[in-house]
């Protein structure tokens, strides 16, 4: 059995306005392929990367300026079960290389609203596999929750890392440019998936 790698952190510090595809707050960049590039103003003017897929899975991956880190968000309505600042191990395994062992927290934006799973990392080999994979496996208690078929995420994330090189070069305040261009993401096909954390 492959061994796992560990690079994450429990995220605490992070704070962010609005966990679905676009921040309530956040400056579109631009749309790459099925991903939406956007820069959020609750995280130092953090660039980051969302898709949807149609199993009802959320995955945001950005850019944390001020912390000099990355982080991701992941999330879905049917992990209805999932609570706010509490600690979940999940595993991740991008294609068929060793899987990361991430220590995750539930983070709620509003009563009521669904709680993601949310880690933040320097490991920047995560980022790497997560350019050069076709698929993100996501396992809680040995059980896999979720197989995300990524498209375009090489291009999504230097698109991340080019929007921040952009927005730091321009100076704080400047994602609150109004002649920013607007748009949306799209989704990706996925199946649909049940609750994985209601009996834990």
């Amino acid at each position: 059995m492959l061994g796992a790698q560990t690079a994450f952190a429990v995220a605490t510090a992070l704070t962010l306005v609005a966990p679905m595809a676009q921040a309530e707050d956040a400056t579109f960049w631009k749309n790459v392929g099925d991903w939406e590039i956007s820069i959020d103003p609750t995280i130092s003017d953090g660039c980051y990367a969302v898709a949807t897929w149609n199993g009802g899975t959320v995955l945001r991956i950005g850019r944390n300026p001020q912390e000099d880190n990355f982080y991701f968000l992941i999330g879905n309505d049917k992990w209805a079960s999932l609570q706010p600042d509490e600690p979940y191990d999940i595993e991740i395994q991008f294609g068929s290389r060793a899987p990361w062992d991430v220590s995750a927290n539930g983070l709620q934006f509003n009563p009521g609203e669904t709680v993601y799973l949310h880690a933040q990392s320097t490991k920047m080999d995560f980022i790497r596999e997560f350019q050069r994979a076709l698929s993100m496996k996501i396992s809680y208690n040995d059980n896999e929750i979720d197989n995300l078929k990524l498209t375009g995420s090489r291009r999504a994330w230097d698109e991340v890392e080019n929007c921040q090189r952009q927005v730091a070069a321009r100076g704080p305040g400047s994602a609150s440019d109004p002649f920013a261009t607007g748009g949306s993401g799209s989704g990706k096909s996925k199946r649909a998936t049940d609750d994985p954390f209601a009996s834990n």
